[in-house]
């Protein structure tokens, strides 16, 4: 795996975000890409960047990786950091990943394998 061409297909799904998704392409780039394949298995964001595992962005498609760009921003968008208050955080944030990936299916995103989504909900 060559980081290079990592950092090279992630800033591809940004622009083609931007082009294809003005709205969500607008809240990726307001985070700085991060690899960080130590202690993150797939993607992350603590509302400041966007950290991924090299290996994991390796494994999806361009599409798939434009989800999950658009995933992490938007849980910066809808403030999920800030709304988390007293409830346990695992939970939290399966809670607002069902709230999300609902949103990007509906826009035409493709989700990667074991996307937290519920049929029943869409």
């Amino acid at each position: 795996m060559d980081i290079d061409a990592i950092e090279t297909k992630l800033t591809a799904a940004r622009a083609k975000l931007i082009l294809d998704k003005p709205f969500l392409g607008a809240l990726v780039l307001r985070l700085p890409l991060a690899p960080a394949p130590d202690w993150c298995q797939t993607t992350a964001t603590d509302a400041r960047k966007f950290y991924y595992n090299p290996d994991y962005i390796d494994s999806l498609s361009m599409s798939q990786t434009q989800f999950m760009l658009a995933h992490e921003a938007l849980h910066c968008a809808l403030s999920h950091f800030a709304r988390r208050q007293h409830r346990v955080q695992h939970r939290w944030d399966l809670a607002c990943d069902y709230a999300i990936n609902p949103l990007l299916l509906d826009d035409g995103l493709t989700p990667p394998p074991n996307c937290n989504v519920m049929p029943d909900y869409l």
